[in-house]
């Protein structure tokens, strides 16, 4: 069974019921690297598979941007250390014209993940916290101060002291919410200090006081906040990422807040819901081996990506590979080639048979697009054709196919056009590479080898026919009939005429190339 297919079946197992709340969620810090789309993507595949099951089953994405900027992103000027310590929702954009900082960047990745056809609701933390909507897990949090100190001891080993409160403050005086620590509450205020040392990265001002901590004033340390929001939203299925699904990590403690403060006496906003969601724990998205960060700028962005490989490619890349397992990504190369004849293969498969497992990759790839391409030249010989003079890939694909092309091969072509000539300019190696020699080059040539050439030059000769599936029929017929090494067979075409030992089709190779100077080139080898 497909792997999204088993985790489906094990939900409707474990919590049957008829409607569903999938939540993720993402710090906007800066560009989102091509990882951070696994957690969307395989929420919303989740998404799709239940509603397959005739389940209602509703995704919400929410941005953290109510965080303080904690680092700072290379690609950001230096000026902007200033803003350290500050919510991202109130720290100025690079762009200067997004609203905030975090809006410049939650955008950038909701038009991104919008263009895989992935709509979620959205929703902000910042918006969260200054309608009330955190007032009451604030007020459970803080009450139960102690019990979550314990939590996170005995399940991290983490002592925070007994006058750490699970909440920071916006200071009133600075702004800042990384630099503040709570150090009481009496049940409406709570009190704090907006410390000059207590983090790395930011400074904070020295003032003291007492203040509300409701609506907007404060904020939870996200991993007492992770609890909060299924709390809040009574949500059903969230997984995470492997460096928050580690024993004693984030997601262990925030199972364990969930249980001991909100479900423990009947809390739940989710009509009595006891355990935590349903977990979905993914590995990481890695390119060229290295896990990827927003905030330092390392990786390819999730951007970059859609601007480079479409939509059904795309999600593709995610789904044909288990959550539990790691993504290595490397563009260069022929990783971009194979990517597709994997694509096709599992195309042609769930139309013979929709239910195999790789048909079943195909399915979750293209989401709920009906109109869906049941034929497709392969990305590599597009490549090669566009390095060939006076080739039309839709005639050559009209001609393989063997009839017309529907307006959504046409448009699946267009686009398998636009990332081969990206990927010829950036990312392919040299032996996809070509350009047709205007002089015969120095070779060496077996007698078998000249022998089929001149047997190749006869037969062109003979016939006017100069279509690439003619000349194709034609060289593999003289091929067999003098029975030489295929390999060693088209090495010769390919020295003459790109001074490589392999290349592109031979035949459509050869059609392309005015037939006059094909023909004096064969010619020479008979000199």
């Amino acid at each position: 069974m497909f792997w999204v297919d088993e985790i489906i079946e094990d939900i409707l197992k474990k919590i049957p019921k008829d409607s569903y709340l999938i939540t993720d969620w993402t710090t906007p810090s800066g560009h989102s690297h091509v990882g951070a789309l696994r957690g969307v993507i395989v929420h919303d595949i989740i998404r799709q598979g239940l509603e397959a099951k005739n389940k209602k089953a509703g995704f919400q994405f929410g941005f953290d941007d109510f965080d303080p900027m904690d680092g700072l992103p290379i690609y950001v000027d230096k000026s902007w250390e200033k803003f350290m310590g500050i919510p991202l929702s109130r720290v100025p954009a690079p762009d200067g014209q997004s609203k905030s900082f975090s809006e410049q960047y939650l955008q950038e990745f909701t038009d991104v993940f919008n263009g895989l056809g992935i709509t979620p609701q959205i929703v902000k933390t910042s918006e969260l916290y200054k309608s009330g909507k955190f007032n009451k897990a604030i007020s459970l949090v803080l009450d139960n101060a102690q019990e979550i100190r314990k939590i996170y001891k005995e399940v991290s080993g983490s002592d925070k002291g007994e006058d750490w409160f699970p909440l920071q403050v916006v200071c009133p005086k600075c702004g800042k919410i990384g630099t503040t620590k709570v150090t009481d509450w009496n049940g409406k205020e709570v009190r704090f200090k907006c410390q000059e040392n207590l983090v790395k990265w930011a400074k904070g001002c020295g003032y003291e006081g007492s203040k509300s901590p409701f609506d907007g004033n404060a904020k939870l340390p996200w991993k007492v906040e992770w609890a909060c929001k299924w709390f809040i939203f009574g949500t059903d299925i969230e997984g995470e990422g492997k460096d928050h699904s580690a024993a004693g990590g984030s997601r262990d403690i925030a199972n364990a807040i969930y249980r001991k403060v909100f479900s423990a006496q009947g809390r739940s906003a989710a009509g009595g819901k006891k355990e935590p969601p349903y977990d979905i724990p993914y590995e990481f998205f890695l390119v060229g081996g290295k896990k990827m960060a927003s905030s330092k700028g390392l990786g390819v962005t999730a951007k970059d990506m859609v601007d480079f490989l479409p939509a059904n490619i795309l999600r593709f890349l995610f789904v044909r590979t288990r959550a539990k397992r790691a993504i290595e990504f490397k563009p260069e190369g022929e990783t971009i080639p194979l990517l597709y004849d994997e694509f096709d293969r599992n195309m042609e498969l769930f139309y013979k048979d929709p239910k195999q497992d790789l048909a079943r990759a195909y399915y979750y790839s293209v989401g709920s697009d009906k109109e869906q391409t049941l034929y497709q030249p392969r990305f590599s010989k597009i490549a090669y054709m566009l390095q060939m003079p006076r080739v039309d890939v839709f005639e050559y694909a009209k001609e393989e196919k063997g009839s017309e092309l529907t307006e959504i091969e046409k448009k699946e072509i267009e686009n398998r056009i636009e990332i081969a000539k990206k990927w010829l300019q950036n990312y392919a190696p040299e032996n996809y590479k070509f350009t047709i020699l205007d002089k015969m080059p120095a070779v060496d040539l077996s007698e078998k080898q000249k022998e089929f050439l001149a047997k190749i030059l006869e037969t062109f000769q003979s016939k006017e026919d100069w279509s690439g599936e003619d000349l194709h029929k034609k060289i593999h017929n003289v091929k067999n009939d003098l029975k030489i090494n295929p390999r060693d067979a088209f090495a010769s075409i390919y020295q003459i005429f790109i001074g490589k030992d392999s290349g592109p089709q031979a035949g459509w190779l050869l059609a392309s190339l005015d037939r006059e100077f094909v023909l004096l080139r064969l010619q020479e080898i008979e000199k």
